[in-house]
């Protein structure tokens, strides 16, 4: 009788134990980042024409080595755009009230590469100087890039 609940319960413990987290060697958290050499490029774009009713921001991230670079994400939300105003308050961020998935994920950035991420800040609250936040949620290749603009 005991032999019959202790095999499936340890086939469970052996399974559990298995497939639960892991962390990762020493040696693979302390690789350098690609980003430190410059390699792979992010830029920002922010269209704001006069009389606009509405503000655009793009995120590109550019693969220029000569390999396959590959962004991992923690959650299905890949980037993110915070705007400040000229104190620093946060006035608007694009994740605001939506929803990620929970799983990881990755996207392979073949040699010469270049993805971008466009959002729109729809009815800006008023005419003034404004600071974008634009961040790349990547734990292996983390980016995050400031740009001065203004809405008329």
């Amino acid at each position: 009788m005991l032999a019959r609940i202790t095999v499936p319960l340890l086939a469970t413990a052996v399974l559990i134990f298995a497939c639960g987290p892991r962390s990762q060697p020493s040696a693979v958290a302390a690789r350098p980042s690609i980003f430190a050499d410059s390699a792979v490029v992010a830029d920002v774009r922010v269209d704001a024409p006069v009389g606009a009713r509405s503000v655009r921001f793009a995120l590109t991230v550019a693969n220029g080595t000569g390999k396959r670079v590959e962004l991992t994400f923690p959650s299905g939300q890949t980037h993110d755009f915070v705007v400040l105003d000229v104190t620093g308050r946060e006035v608007w961020r694009w994740s605001d009230g939506r929803m990620f998935t929970q799983l990881m994920q990755n996207k392979l950035l073949d040699v010469r590469d270049i993805v971008t991420y466009d959002e729109n800040w729809a009815a800006p609250p008023s005419a003034g100087r404004y600071t974008l936040v634009a961040v790349l949620r990547s734990d292996s290749h983390p980016v995050e890039k400031r740009v001065e603009f203004s809405v008329q």
